[in-house]
């Protein structure tokens, strides 16, 4: 494959992943353990901020190259409205927070059952999507580790931003045709029509955004214990 095929435009089928699932999947528990031994060290945070920023930069200068349709392009997807969060939030919003919370549960997600885009492997949004939930997972770890302790986000206010965020989407995907938030057509469940999707979509990602806050809050309390 050349340099060519990385930028290219025309569409085939998803990459097989193969063995390389697992690879993935082993960096994906690397990260979280080295993200809980070192969310301190400067130079760690550094790495995932700057493939971060490399990443985006990447994939929306290919967008505006290529003309891609704003079904597509817009960076309206949960985990890449996450991505801009963590970049651009300052750290003590709690929009961040919850982003991060959001993140964390997304990025784990993608690799669990990833869903790439119809080009070969190494294209540029197949590259982007694998470097991408990678920095994510590290940034949002990160940020929670150091801040978990100073937000307080009550399962109401979870619900509420969750399913105003998801409503969003649903007029951006009306405007553009597009499935941002995959709310057109969930995974797995497969499209039951715009309400239901949305209802769906909007509930189990409140109930993940909670259980993500309650393990953190766990992992606080052992730390506060270790250190009495």
């Amino acid at each position: 494959m050349g340099i060519r095929d990385m930028f290219t435009t025309y569409k085939t089928e998803p990459p097989q992943l193969g063995l390389w699932y697992f690879v993935l999947l082993g960096l994906v528990f690397a990260i979280i353990w080295l993200s809980y031994r070192y969310y301190n060290r400067k130079p760690y945070q550094q790495l995932f901020v700057g493939m971060q920023a490399c990443q985006l930069i990447g994939l929306y200068s290919w967008y505006m190259l290529t003309a891609a349709p704003l079904s597509e392009s817009l960076p309206f997807y949960h985990c890449r409205m996450a991505m801009f969060a963590l970049m651009f939030l300052p750290n003590r919003s709690v929009y961040k927070f919850y982003f991060a919370l959001l993140g964390t549960f997304g990025s784990i997600v993608a690799f669990i059952y990833p869903i790439f885009d119809p080009y070969p492997f190494p294209h540029i949004t197949i590259l982007s999507f694998i470097i991408g939930h990678l920095a994510l997972l590290g940034n949002c770890l990160i940020y929670l580790f150091r801040y978990y302790h100073t937000f307080s986000m009550s399962w109401q206010r979870v619900v509420w931003t969750t399913f105003m965020m998801n409503a969003f989407l649903l007029v951006i995907n009306m405007l553009t045709k597009g499935s941002y938030g995959f709310l057109t057509d969930p995974p797995l469940v497969g499209n039951h029509g715009l309400l239901l999707n949305y209802l769906l979509v909007s509930i189990v990602l409140s109930a993940a955004v909670c259980l993500v806050s309650e393990i953190f809050k766990r992992v606080e309390q052992t730390k506060t214990v270790s250190l009495t």
